[in-house]
This record gives structure tokens, C-alpha cells and sequence, in this order.
């Protein structure tokens, strides 16, 4: 009698997938002793750097993991270390791997820690860089894999050049690449960061949550949110930033371009003792304090609940809307749109000081816009040199009407 073809069939479907599991076996255990072996001598004589690792690992299911991975400053560890992670793992595409060749689907690193230097403009990790393959694939950083993991990382960047200093602890990086060819990536990461601005140490707990669109010209678009927390400068505090954004049409010519960023803070203290920051805010209050003619109370620390702004770019057109400040004893409601082609700006204030209030409102041609109501001279002139002084500051970022600003 014969057996049912049903039967025959899932015999060999068995068979199929015993030989392939067999096969996949081996060939994680043969990779697994080719990354033991290749961390040794030859990768330390390749690199011009020494490796270091406890041991290597495998599992069908999780990948090889390399357990005490470190890799040294040029040319040995008596500089000092580059890299150094708990665990690392890799895990290969299956169907790649049975090709004999080498993709990744997913590179995990747990408690890495990244010590990145840079003088003379140049980068203490150039030499590794130059070590990768040429590829028209987008980023090197994930030029061959899909998802990339830093678990509990830590980060140092010194740059010798400016003196700028950055440490971000106790972060977490989900990286994702959704296309072979530059295309999508996706991030999301979050950690305690530090770094000093202005002689004043600025730090904070921060999350990024972001989306990249990439092609063979590099950055294309991006959307997404940052926060950050408990943010402290010098004596000042934050209590909380938040910001979203849309760009379309990066590098596109500036009237192709199309930018939406919305951005609010909340909870901010300048103390009275911090002389710089609270002197800029109290000479910001006078001027307001002259025009509507109420006076201010001497000294004190300055709270603002909340502070709110939007920019937009669209054409020409640079749009700062929806200005907000709420604090005591002052408010403030502000917007002013510029018109690149014409040459124009229309400007709006809306302020109250303790009981007293102003509204003023500036359009015409850049140059010299007309303000409402009529004020006296000496007046008219230092607003219109803070309105000069904030068009600058955007049109040296966003040069709508065609011409540098200085």
C-alpha cells in the first residue's frame, strides 16, 4: 500500500527543515570561532588598534555574542580605551548566512562605552571609517543591518578644536534602517546629557524620537519630537522643553523648502544672584517697563510658567507665530512674518507689566517698517533695534529675501 502523497510531502518538508537547522547550526558555530579567531593578532594588526574580548558565543535564536568587547586608542591599550561594551551581539540574516555571506539583521550593544576625541579637525575614528566598505547604501553606521541597539550607553565627545565637551549617560538608542538604498531610518534615544556653554555647565535629561529620509545626496526630510527635563544652566533652571518639527525638501533650493517647528518650555527660574542672565532679562523688562509706564519691582528672582513660539517656512514666506510668555508680573503674545520677496515685515506686540499694557504693531519694508501708535523718539528707536536685531538673527538662518544679514 502506498503511503498518501500528503504524508511523502511532509516527510521531506521535515527533512527540509532538519537539514536546514543542521545547516544553520554549523554555520553559526563556524562563525562564531571565525569572529574568536579574527579578534586576536589579525584584527589587532588590521586595525592598528589592540581587541580585547572575555569570550564568544552562539545561539540559533539570539545570534553570536561577544561578551567583553574592547577595542583600544592607537595603537594599544597603554592609550587608553575607545570602545569597551558588556556584550556584544550580532545577529546575521538567516538566508544570507546560508549564502555564505555576512548581513546583519540586528547588532545589540549592552553598557557600551564610546570615548570620541577630536583635534585639529581631526577625529580619533577616521582610521576605523576608512576601514569600511565603499557602499552607495546610505550611512556606514548601518550600511548592512536593520536594526541597531545601544543599551545603558555611555558617550564622551571632547573636540579639541572649539573646546566643546559632550557626555551623555545612561542612554538608550533603538536605530532602525528600512531601506537597502540611503532610505528610512527611524530613531528613537534617550539619556542624561551634559556639556558646558558659554564658560556654564547645561544638562538635562533628554529623549529624541525622530524619523530620516535619506538619498544618494544625503539628508532629504526629517519629522519628529525632542523633550528634555530638569534641565539646568549655570543657577538658572528648566522645568521642561519640548519641541516637534517637519522639514521637507532639505536641500532644496530655499523656496522649495517647507519647515514647520513648534516649540514650548515651562517652569524657568533665573535667580537675582545670577548676574548675567538676570541683568539680560531685567534690561528686557526696562524697556517695557518705560513704555507702559509702570515700574517694576527691584531685584528678585525672575519665574516664567510657560514660554511657547512656532516657526514655519514655506516659499519666501518666514513665519514666527504663536510667542508666548506667561510670568510674573509680566506677559507677552507675539508674531512677526516676513515676506522675503517683498522685502517686508509685519510685526505684532502684545505685552502687560504690572497693570499696564501695550500694544504695538510694525509693517512695511524691512528696512524701515512703520510702528503703531506713535511713540517718542528714543523709544521708537531701541524697538525698532530689538525688531532689526530678531529679523537678523532668522534671516542669517533662513535667507529669504535673497541677501546676507549681518
Amino acid at each position: 500500500m502506498r503511503p498518501p502523497r500528503a504524508r511523502i510531502f511532509l516527510l521531506f518538508l521535515t527533512a527540509l527543515l532538519l537539514c536546514s537547522a543542521a545547516l544553520l547550526y554549523l554555520k553559526y558555530r563556524r562563525l562564531a570561532a571565525f569572529i574568536a579567531d579574527q579578534a586576536g593578532a589579525q584584527a589587532s594588526k588590521r586595525l592598528g588598534r589592540e581587541v580585547r574580548l572575555s569570550g564568544v558565543s552562539f545561539s540559533p535564536l539570539s545570534g553570536v555574542t561577544i561578551r567583553g568587547a574592547c577595542l583600544s586608542r592607537r595603537p594599544d591599550f597603554s592609550k587608553g580605551e575607545f570602545f569597551c561594551a558588556d556584550r556584544v551581539i550580532v545577529r546575521p540574516r538567516l538566508g544570507a548566512l546560508l549564502r555564505d555571506r555576512f548581513d546583519l539583521a540586528r547588532v545589540e550593544l549592552d553598557k557600551p562605552v564610546i570615548r570620541l576625541r577630536e583635534k585639529d579637525g581631526r577625529w580619533d575614528f577616521e582610521d576605523l571609517l576608512a576601514l569600511l566598505p565603499k557602499t552607495n547604501k546610505g550611512l556606514h553606521l548601518t550600511w548592512n543591518t536593520s536594526e541597531l541597539y545601544l543599551r545603558n550607553a555611555s558617550v564622551e565627545a571632547d573636540m579639541g578644536t572649539s573646546g566643546f565637551s559632550l557626555s551623555v549617560q545612561n542612554a538608550d538608542l533603538d536605530l532602525t534602517h528600512y531601506s537597502a538604498f540611503g532610505g528610512n531610518y527611524s530613531v528613537r534615544a534617550s539619556g542624561l546629557v551634559s556639556t558646558a556653554v558659554g564658560g556654564r555647565l547645561l544638562s538635562g535629561a533628554a529623549k529624541l524620537d525622530a524619523e530620516a529620509d535619506f538619498d544618494y545626496g544625503g539628508l532629504s526630510s526629517t519629522n519628529g519630537s525632542f523633550a528634555a527635563s530638569d534641565i539646568v544652566y549655570g543657577a538658572a533652571t528648566l522645568g521642561s522643553f519640548n519641541a516637534a518639527w517637519k522639514l521637507f525638501n532639505i536641500r532644496r533650493p530655499l523656496p522649495d523648502k517647507n519647515y514647520s517647528v513648534d516649540a514650548a518650555a515651562a517652569d524657568l527660574l533665573v535667580p537675582a544672584h545670577d548676574s548675567e542672565a538676570a541683568g539680560s532679562i531685567a534690561e528686557a523688562l526696562r524697556l517695557f517697563s518705560r513704555v507702559t509706564g509702570r515700574q517694576l519691582p527691584a531685584g528678585g528672582d525672575f519665574k516664567a510658567g510657560s514660554l511657547k513660539a512656532a516657526l514655519s517656512l514655506k516659499g519666501s514666506s518666514l513665519c514666527l507665530s504663536g510667542v508666548s510668555l506667561r510670568s510674573d508680573p509680566f506677559s507677552l503674545d507675539a508674531a512677526l512674518e516676513i515676506d522675503g520677496k517683498a522685502r517686508t515685515a509685519e510685526a505684532r506686540l502684545d505685552a502687560a507689566l504690572g497693570g499696564g499694557r501695550l500694544n504695538l504693531s510694525a509693517s512695511g519694508p524691512l528696512a524701515r517698517p512703520e510702528i503703531k501708535p506713535l511713540l517718542s523718539s528714543t523709544l521708537e528707536a531701541e524697538l525698532r533695534k530689538g525688531l532689526t536685531a530678531l529679523e537678523n538673527s532668522l534671516l542669517r538662518i533662513f535667507p529669504v529675501t535673497g541677501e546676507q544679514h549681518v
